[in-house]
């Protein structure tokens, strides 16, 4: 056998029995920053620093970059562009694992059913079932998509009965106030400004949707980096232990990041269960979610994921 042929047969042999935990470390970690709606945990960490001390002893450095739209993070994990996902909507992950895009939860982010809303002015709609034919703006593929679908449904309309305008949360907010809209579909500080200038909560999420926001990253990094996933888990537990030590620093932190007071700061907090921990119960959340999905033409039947088997690493069952 020739050198070369030697060689490579070793490097072959070497390659299939490394274990991927001992991939070579990047020079960076990718985490998204997504501090809307109420992402208390996420600006603990930042401004903490708790990650970048944490990685700085392996020469791995922190990059987060701002992408807050669920579609635009998957597609940043499917081109490579991003490690973790910190927020995503567990609507987002599922369409985004259906058609193709090599997503898995790491952890569950939060459950927050109360923190989204349907708002209108004081001279908007007085009903859901004055929606039809109405302006409605907000960002598409997210939580808040799936609660207007949800909120027209309970009153026998579909998204093909208003005129859906995809716009991110400040410039949904920012037409419902000037009248170009009828109604926005708005979460955390924004719902607080429609709120102090005289607009009013058509509905929340409470009793219509099971939001579920998780951290995701991508399977590939996932096997290659398990010890980088779990530096990344620990330090999120790191930030939820300083919200319960020093929530009035925490609370601070956040109001200052979302530019609200403390009081509305206060206000925010109790919509929010940030135990990280999957269970049964967000597994089934999740199944109702993708039939949803399914039952209102968001996602192909034939496309349907085991979200269990599919989408969920192992670790989120003891992301503690």
């Amino acid at each position: 056998m020739h050198l070369i042929s030697r060689l490579a047969l070793a490097a072959a042999f070497v390659a299939g029995t490394l274990s991927p935990a001992l991939a070579a470390d990047p020079d960076a970690l990718r985490v998204t920053y997504v501090t809307a709606p109420f992402n208390v945990p996420s600006i603990v960490e930042k401004h903490e620093g708790i990650l970048d001390a944490d990685l700085a002893a392996r020469g791995i450095k922190v990059e987060r970059p701002e992408i807050t739209s669920g579609a635009k993070q998957t597609e940043a994990i499917a081109a490579g562009a991003i490690d973790v996902a910190s927020v995503l909507g567990g609507a987002s992950a599922i369409l985004a694992k259906a058609n193709g895009v090599d997503v898995r939860i790491v952890a569950v982010y939060s459950r927050s059913p109360r923190a989204f809303a349907l708002m209108t002015r004081a001279d908007g709609p007085a009903t859901l079932s004055d929606l039809k034919g109405k302006k409605i703006a907000g960002p598409k593929g997210t939580t808040l998509h799936q609660l207007l679908a949800a909120a027209l449904a309970s009153t026998g309309l579909t998204i093909n009965d208003v005129d859906y305008i995809n716009m991110d949360l400040p410039t949904a907010r920012a037409a419902l106030l000037s009248g170009e809209i009828d109604v926005a579909t708005l979460a955390g500080a924004n719902a607080i400004a429609v709120e102090k200038a005289g607009g009013r909560t058509l509905v929340t999420g409470d009793g219509l949707i099971h939001p579920t926001t998780v951290i995701a990253a991508s399977g590939t990094f996932i096997d290659a980096h398990p010890d980088l996933v779990a530096a990344y888990l620990a330090a999120h537990r790191k930030a939820l232990d300083f919200m319960a030590a020093k929530p009035e620093e925490a609370l601070k932190m956040a109001a200052d990041e979302q530019k609200i007071s403390i009081e509305d700061a206060e206000a925010q907090l109790p919509l929010y269960d940030f135990t990280p921990t999957l269970t049964d119960a967000d597994i089934v959340n999740l199944e109702a979610d993708q039939a949803f999905m399914i039952d209102n033409g968001m996602l192909q039947k034939d496309k349907a994921i085991d979200i269990r088997k599919d989408l969920v690493a192992p670790v989120a069952f003891a992301a503690k």
